[in-house]
């Protein structure tokens, strides 16, 4: 059976407290009638939060199943190893209606010695929408354990985190170990390793779904905080490093790199080396072509690529396009 050069991915959407409908709204999503969704599983393969293929000869195929299926074919031969036969990361759209836990994500040793699976939890955002929102990133300076253990008894958490205004188009890097938050009237993209390992240190006094109060999960999240970590807060993209007026590398790190483009043309071509791409279009209407597959896309659409394929991206309509492309083309 072929590899197609082109795979329009079927997101999962998740059911949350904190979630909302903004995903219908502004990226067309078709989320399920009255509930909060808060994430889109565009790029997954979490068990039981999979994407699928959405149409073509693969239409319904899990991303488990492609990746168990084409293996390197699909994701590239350094992926494939140092992965061990999974995809390697998990890509979201997030909504936050509300406010998230206060929280942080452990790191791959960790997981591993404690037996919570592989993969820790490297990850990134770029701001989509901010609705005069903020996030928390870092702890306030000076913040040692024993003052953040003080803050958790007296719950007086938020006190000892640094919080920031966020706008469209800023990004955030969260190695494992960053206490961070998103908060409400931000959406993001995420780009992440392949694990949902969450530890909340403070949670608001919410009641979940369920109508229960939420699990904390302070005494591992003392265990993995950085204390040590001072981390830059949101940066808007046009200041990074070597940004041009049409694209930027975001992030660029061991697990992997995300990079913006913002073409001025009609038509532009790109190319899968030694690893997978996987592209969402932020802004406008395309049609990517592939060899033999072409695929429509709108905002929100995300489009995964195996190794070694090019393909082109034709505007479609007067709106310049803008979209991002999270691989794993790594230096060596």
């Amino acid at each position: 059976m072929r590899l197609p050069d082109v795979l329009l991915m079927r997101p999962y959407f998740r059911e949350v407290v904190w979630g909302g409908r903004r995903l219908q709204e502004r990226y067309g999503k078709d989320l399920p009638a009255g509930k909060p969704i808060g994430e889109s599983f565009e790029v997954s393969a979490c068990r039981g939060q999979e994407s699928a293929v959405a149409n073509g000869p693969l239409a319904g195929w899990s991303l488990s199943r492609l990746a168990s299926t084409f293996g390197e074919e699909l994701v590239g031969p350094r992926a494939w190893e140092r992965y061990g036969g999974e995809f390697p990361l998990l890509i979201k759209l997030l909504d936050a209606r509300d406010d998230l836990s206060i929280q942080v994500h452990p790191d791959d040793a960790y997981a591993r010695s404690r037996g919570l699976g592989r993969w820790g939890k490297a990850e990134a955002w770029f701001v989509l929408h901010s609705e005069g929102g903020r996030i928390a990133h870092g702890l306030q300076e000076g913040v040692d354990r024993k003052e953040l253990e003080e803050a958790i008894g007296a719950g007086r958490v938020e006190e000892a985190v640094e919080f920031f205004a966020v706008e469209p188009g800023e990004v955030v890097v969260s190695p494992p170990g960053t206490v961070h938050a998103l908060c409400r009237g931000v959406m993001v993209y995420e780009v992440q390793q392949p694990s949902d390992l969450t530890f909340r240190l403070f949670d608001y006094h919410r009641l979940g779904l369920d109508g229960k109060p939420r699990e904390l999960h302070v005494a591992q999240a003392l265990e993995v905080i950085d204390f040590a970590a001072r981390l830059p807060g949101p940066v808007p993209w046009h200041q990074l490093p070597e940004a041009q007026d049409d694209r930027a590398v975001l992030v660029e790190n061991e697990h992997f790199r995300l990079n913006l483009y913002g073409p001025q043309g009609d038509r532009v071509e790109h190319g899968a080396g030694d690893s997978f791409l996987a592209l969402t279009l932020l802004r406008g209407r395309a049609q990517v072509q592939g060899r033999q597959e072409a695929q429509q896309l709108g905002p929100g659409d995300t489009v995964l690529v195996p190794v070694h394929r090019e393909f082109r991206l034709i505007r479609q309509g007067e709106a310049l396009l803008e979209y991002l492309i999270a691989s794993m083309d790594l230096p060596l």
